[in-house]
């Protein structure tokens, strides 16, 4: 047999085996995975609901949906998409009031970004809000509900404040020492005027001294809720509250509800 006619059948051998190896994939070539199904992006109303359940956002939402499975993406592939997206927008809107529309469409836009299955299936799907409306009376009427909760907030921290202050007087002048070493405090420039405060504290505490009365558990509980910082007065009052109802004295409860209430200015 000639050299060339070896030459020949050599590289018909080799060509052959090329196209065998191509055609199985094991000549190491990238085989293109299958791409999956996605949807256009559709544009679609909401009505969100708001941090006070009956009032609701009126939102602009535009989503894509794409398919994960193996299998044809099904017909309901919109729906699906869908409920996914406005599942996550209602999470978001359930946290702000009608005054917070523009913050919520920010929100809104952070939260949907990015891809996320829908509930056990194989659908993907994100969105981007447009735009967040709220009724224009309700939001006013949400907002001025704000701004009374605010000023009702101010008036009881200055209440409380006050009650404090009231607390302290009291105490001062029931201890003449006290008292005129707080006196001296803000006036150490008129030391020749110590003896004479100090005789007029005492002679305000014999004013205003309460009679005298003899111990009892409530007169050493009040005396225990006086001289206490607030926390620990709050847990004191909050047993002694499930006391009373643990024995069936509702009523005394209600009634150190109502003490309460009045001391807090609330």
């Amino acid at each position: 047999m000639t050299e060339s006619r070896w030459r020949r059948m050599l590289g018909d051998l080799l060509s052959g085996a090329a196209r065998e190896e191509v055609v199985s994939g094991s000549a190491g070539l990238a085989v293109e995975e299958p791409v999956p199904a996605r949807s256009g992006t559709t544009t679609c109303n909401v009505s969100l609901p708001s941090i006070d359940e009956p009032l609701h956002f009126n939102a602009t939402i535009s989503f894509e949906a794409r398919w994960g499975g193996n299998a044809p993406a099904p017909p309901s592939l919109h729906d699906i998409a869908w409920t996914g997206i406005v599942h996550r927008a209602e999470e978001i809107s359930r946290l702000r009031a009608l005054t917070a529309a523009e913050r919520l469409r920010a929100e809104l836009n952070a939260a949907l970004l990015a891809w996320r299955g829908v509930g056990g299936t194989d659908v993907y799907a994100r969105g981007q809000c447009s735009s967040v409306e709220a009724d224009a009376d309700l939001a006013t009427a949400v907002a001025e509900r704000e701004k009374a909760q605010c000023q009702q907030a101010v008036l009881s921290w200055r209440s409380h404040e006050r009650w404090h202050q009231e607390e302290r007087m009291r105490s001062l002048l029931l201890d003449p020492l006290r008292a005129t070493a707080s006196w001296f405090l803000d006036n150490q420039d008129k030391p020749e005027h110590v003896v004479e405060v100090a005789r007029t504290f005492r002679e305000l505490r014999v004013v205003l001294a309460p009679e005298e009365r003899a111990d009892s558990a409530g007169q050493l509980l009040d005396d225990l809720l006086g001289s206490t910082d607030e926390a620990v007065r709050f847990r004191v009052v909050s047993k002694l509250r499930n006391a009373f109802v643990q024995y069936d004295r509702e009523d005394l409860a209600a009634r150190l509800d109502e003490i309460q209430v009045r001391s807090t200015g609330a």
